[in-house]
């Protein structure tokens, strides 16, 4: 058994055949995540989702560049999107927390010991690191391509067992 993993969850495993986030599907992997926790294993979620969460939740007034849009949509998904995350945990006697990164993170040595130091000191304490990408205030330079590069980032940063990504990209 592994004693530390990253589960990347990609965004068409968590969203339905409209685009919006399936709650079900999202309730079913939080429920493995604790099964996984009952195991001693220590579990860090990467999500993806908040925009396509967001993008189900808002309609834009007028039309904006896809960034502009990608920025609303992700400050508007990720309130809901955390806050079922916080639920389902909190049914299985679980607290989540909130991590938000850029590649600004990983770039800058300071920023990158606080981050390890704080997801470090959440599974320490039994809460599970939820990561996303900041979406809100990532531009351009500052983004990942995908979650999937983001995992492996902070695959590293933590030295973990094992990476699950979870995606419907074939290969």
């Amino acid at each position: 058994m592994y004693h530390r993993i990253i589960v990347k969850i990609g965004t068409s495993v968590i969203t339905n055949a409209k685009g919006g986030l399936d709650e079900l599907t999202l309730k079913r992997l939080v429920t493995e995540t604790a099964e996984l926790r009952k195991k001693n294993t220590e579990v860090v979620i990467i999500t993806s989702g908040a925009v396509g969460t967001g993008r189900a939740l808002v309609t834009l007034k007028e039309e904006s560049d896809s960034v502009v849009q990608k920025q609303v949509f992700a400050a508007v998904g990720q309130v809901k999107l955390m806050s079922l995350y916080a639920e389902y945990f909190a049914k299985e006697g679980i607290v989540c927390a909130q991590v938000l990164a850029t590649k600004e993170d990983f770039r800058d040595k300071q920023h990158y010991q606080h981050m390890k130091d704080c997801i470090e000191n959440l599974l320490r304490n039994n809460v599970v690191p939820v990561v996303n990408e900041n979406d809100v205030v990532a531009v351009a330079e500052l983004v990942f391509t995908d979650n999937d590069e983001l995992a492996g980032l902070i695959a590293e940063q933590l030295k973990v067992d094992a990476v699950i990504l979870l995606t419907g990209v074939d290969g």
